[in-house]
């Protein structure tokens, strides 16, 4: 019954160019683009600001590098799905999707047409170097951003002087926005192509 339910609403979605999926909205490609845009203003050479506490701005510039390499692999990733509007809202209903069963429901509920077009885009070379690149930049995204994760910044900042105490937390927050950037964006994104990789196989 869920599978049939789900299926009514994402055929539903398909047919109006918006996706709701179990109570949660689709990924919206334009939205982390343009949060990436106004990340890398104060990631970019001219922007970055580095910490004055050597360890923890060890732990910030293997972020931020994480998040410039990850960036323009991400766009071009999300370049090729948005040329393709039934690629764009097959991806973001699953990349929404909680569970394996719900991701595959969605993936039943298209109509041979749309499976043609997403199972050709899936066996095509263009995607298989996305998303070895999507896999490259996903790997060091989450060792980078684990490790920076790992720190007790507030301990870290404990020894700064007061009037500095200030402009440190708000480079730890933004350096916590480019955690949450690459989590919601490259990660999320190959750990969904890795579940869905396998539906056009499994048919």
């Amino acid at each position: 019954m869920k599978k049939t339910l789900l299926a009514m609403v994402f055929a539903t979605s398909m047919v109006s160019g918006c996706s709701m999926i179990g109570g949660q909205e689709a990924v919206s490609y334009e939205d982390l683009r343009n949060e990436g845009t106004e990340l890398y203003a104060v990631s970019n050479t001219e922007g970055y600001q580095p910490s004055t506490v050597q360890e923890l701005e060890v732990a910030r510039f293997s972020v931020n590098t994480a998040f410039l390499a990850a960036k323009p692999v991400y766009e071009r990733y999300t370049d090729e799905l948005l040329s393709t509007p039934e690629l764009g809202n097959y991806f973001a209903a699953t990349e929404a999707a909680e569970t394996e069963e719900e991701k595959l429901a969605i993936y039943e509920a298209l109509t041979p047409e749309q499976k043609e077009t997403v199972d050709n885009f899936m066996e095509s070379s263009i995607a298989d170097e996305m998303m070895s690149g999507l896999g490259e930049a996903a790997t060091v995204a989450l060792s980078n951003a684990s490790h920076f994760l790992a720190l007790d910044t507030t301990s870290m900042i404990s020894g700064v002087e007061f009037s500095q105490l200030m402009a440190e937390t708000d480079l730890i927050e933004t350096t916590i926005e480019q955690v949450d950037y690459l989590d919601s964006t490259i990660v999320s994104a190959y750990q969904n192509y890795k579940i869905i990789s396998a539906f056009n196989s499994a048919e």
